[in-house]
């Protein structure tokens, strides 16, 4: 008897876990958006260092990088309303245990400005620079996965991987290919949120 009401607790709670996961990433919707902005922009980025082989096309890695920049803007914009908590109830139990959903948006950009300055004074050469960007991407997703759940954790655990080969056998594709998957990562969890979410 009370291993079966230790069962139907346990049952209650994870239950009640899940709720809690499929509001607050409801609630994250437009912040899953920049995965896939920023997914298609790694996966575009790559294509372009493909093609530097036979054409001078940095011009359009700029580009992308500025487009992705202001949309990536203009969906924050769209969503002033999730960062301003005073015109929204916080007793939401979602928002309670884990966290509001625009702190989800703040490691991500702290990340990108890390390794953007690092890059622009030269302490990350820039071979090794997308193997930093792939590493903090993995770190990022683990972290993630923790709270959200184990499929990221291996989405993360496989680009680690990946990135430690890249940086040992094979360092001068690394900018291409740890970019590409990258981005099909980003693609990736954007979907699996997504769905999550449903």
């Amino acid at each position: 008897m009370q291993t079966s009401k230790q069962a139907d607790l346990n049952q209650t709670k994870h239950q009640h876990l899940e709720n809690k996961r499929k509001d607050w990433l409801r609630d994250a919707q437009g912040l899953i958006t920049l995965l896939f902005i920023w997914g298609a922009e790694w996966v575009f980025s790559a294509a372009v260092d493909f093609a530097l082989y036979w054409r001078d096309l940095d011009w359009l890695k700029q580009a992308a990088f500025v487009t992705a920049v202001v949309a990536s803007l203009i969906q924050i914009w769209g969503m002033r309303k999730l960062f301003n908590t005073r015109d929204t109830p916080t007793t939401n139990d979602a928002v309670k245990s884990w966290g509001h959903p625009v702190f989800l948006v703040l490691p991500g950009a702290l990340l990108v400005a890390a390794v953007a300055f690092m890059e622009a004074i030269g302490a990350v050469n820039p071979f090794f620079a997308p193997i930093l960007r792939s590493f903090l991407l993995a770190i990022g997703f683990v972290q993630v996965g923790l709270l959200l759940g184990r499929p990221l954790i291996y989405l993360g655990v496989w680009l680690f991987a990946l990135a430690a080969v890249m940086s040992v056998w094979y360092l001068g594709y690394s900018g291409v290919i740890l970019e590409g998957m990258g981005g099909i990562s980003l693609l990736v969890s954007g979907y699996m949120l997504r769905v999550w979410a449903r």
